[in-house]
């Protein structure tokens, strides 16, 4: 599922958990969290994203995969900015990766 960002913060360490609280923090009323379940996502790591109603927002580094247990804690990444709607295709798409998936893994 490939659709465009924009990189709206300089690379810095922290994790997707982490920035969603401080943009709940900040807005509280506005900001909806969406969390993505690590049974979910390709990389065995649950991933949050939120949106305050206008855009959609995550932390994230492009093309480094599956980092091992550096997915669960700090890594350095940006925060990107999507056209909002992103977040709830993004957890449908990954919902079916999990049901493909596990049909694969089964047969």
């Amino acid at each position: 599922m490939s659709e465009k960002f924009e990189i709206i913060s300089r690379d810095f360490y922290s994790n997707c958990l982490i920035e969603a609280i401080k943009a709940k923090l900040r807005d509280w009323q506005h900001i909806k969290i969406t969390c993505v379940s690590p049974f979910d996502n390709e990389v065995f790591c649950p991933h949050i994203l939120w949106s305050d109603g206008k855009y959609d927002y995550d932390f994230g580094n492009e093309e480094k995969g599956d980092q091992g247990i550096l997915n669960w804690t700090l890594h350095k990444g940006h925060i990107r900015k999507r056209g909002l709607g992103f977040n709830q295709r993004y957890k449908n798409v990954c919902q079916k990766w999990r049901i493909n998936h596990r049909r694969e893994f089964f047969k």
